[in-house]
């Protein structure tokens, strides 16, 4: 736990109501949109698959197989793949998974409304509960499907490299959302630590104080080692300057 004096914590509110207006007239706009567009696998290697829509059957990419937005790619070992779309390439590198409909460039407004419906998906319940139950146990169908090596703590994992690969390739903003949306499906990996931090370093780096405040502060419960706890802290303390200055 990290030694952080109450009054150093920013106090911030919730998600401003007038992001939530906004959520459902940009998936009317956006949805039309990814549905028509296709990608390509390129430069395959190795053990590599896709999955389409809600099928859990997983098929073979080869080299020139057409992707859509629907579909998921995950990498074995030693293994990779190029996925082209227009405009879009991502290398996705060995012990990764990935959505093609992830792979697409957003602004920070458009972060903003990402993750305004993710805290509105983990909202709790009007009976106490909220989705982490029974998002766990999709996560667990997407991840296995028919094969018997793909547990769903693993799966987790590899869609976290996946966002990073995403990150790493220019869609910062996209590889948060599918960060945060891996949390909410596999709850064990967001107590990976490196992961998160590298997530909400992302979030510090874009401007967003509070949203990454909030995820440090989540951070500095878990059990860090003594490099996580001093960037953890050093990025906070960092943060609170930054809004108590404004």
């Amino acid at each position: 736990m990290l030694n952080v004096e109450r009054s150093e914590i920013y106090t911030f509110g919730k998600v401003k109501s007038r992001y939530l207006g906004k959520i459902f007239l940009i998936a009317l706009l956006i949805i039309p949109s990814l549905i028509a567009q296709e990608f390509k696998a390129a430069d395959v290697k190795g053990d590599v698959k896709y999955r389409s829509g809600t099928s859990e059957v997983w098929v073979e990419v080869k080299e020139g197989t057409v992707l859509r937005t629907d579909d998921f790619v995950i990498t074995g070992s030693k293994s990779s793949v190029q996925i082209k779309g227009s405009g879009s390439i991502i290398n996705l590198t060995e012990f990764s998974a990935v959505s093609v409909a992830s792979i697409k460039t957003m602004s920070t407004d458009d972060l903003l409304l990402a993750l305004a419906m993710e805290d509105m998906i983990n909202a709790p319940k009007p009976n106490g509960k909220n989705n982490s139950s029974s998002t766990a146990v999709y996560g667990n169908k997407e991840g296995q499907g028919n094969n018997s090596e793909m547990k769903s703590d693993d799966f987790g994992i590899k869609r976290l490299n996946g966002a990073m690969q995403l990150a790493k390739n220019g869609f910062k903003e996209s590889s948060v959302v599918f960060a945060k949306e891996t949390y909410r499906k596999y709850p064990e990996s967001k107590q990976i630590p490196s992961y998160r931090i590298f997530f909400a370093d992302i979030l510090y780096e874009k401007g967003l104080y509070e949203e990454a405040l909030r995820e440090y502060l989540d951070i500095a419960k878990l059990d860090l080692n003594k490099e996580e706890k001093s960037k953890v802290e050093s990025q906070t303390q960092s943060i609170n300057k930054i809004l108590l200055n404004n």
